[in-house]
């Protein structure tokens, strides 16, 4: 994973939604992180990396969708553990916070239970189609009578 400066990681921050920064900074994730790393025995020297892979998802660094496959590469860990742990991760982490994620990841859909998916071709076809007749309504205003 790619390594950025305390600089470039601060001037990020600065451009982040609220929500966003508060998640970061909250107390209450870096509590859930700990509990999950203790359900899924995972060491304390290992607490600090799991949380800044959280920090990068939250701050646009690293996509949900690749989340699994860093947590087993970094904490070298199984791949029934690392999903464990993305999907509680992506349950009481990233899911109260989709919205702002998805303007990240335009790609991506959290689902109940924990799961990232992808939207399919056909759903962002009708996403498109729901966007131009949006885009077409905005521009005409159905509320004015033609005058004779």
């Amino acid at each position: 994973m790619t390594k950025y400066s305390q600089e470039q990681l601060w001037k990020l921050f600065g451009k982040l939604p609220d929500d966003l920064k508060d998640a970061i900074l909250s107390e209450d994730t870096a509590n859930i992180i700990r509990e999950i790393c203790q359900r899924n025995e995972i060491g304390e020297e290992d607490i600090p990396r799991l949380a800044g892979m959280v920090g990068n998802i939250l701050m646009g660094l690293l996509p949900p969708e690749n989340f699994k496959e860093e947590i087993e590469k970094e904490l070298k860990i199984n791949e029934d553990r690392a999903e464990k742990i993305s999907q509680e991760v992506n349950r009481f982490i990233l899911f109260p916070v989709k919205d702002s994620l998805e303007g990240f990841y335009k790609e991506i859909r959290f689902v109940p239970g924990g799961k990232i998916t992808k939207p399919s071709p056909a759903e962002r076809k009708g996403e498109e189609r729901i966007k131009s007749d949006k885009e077409e309504l905005s521009t005409k205003d159905i509320y004015r009578e033609p005058i004779e």
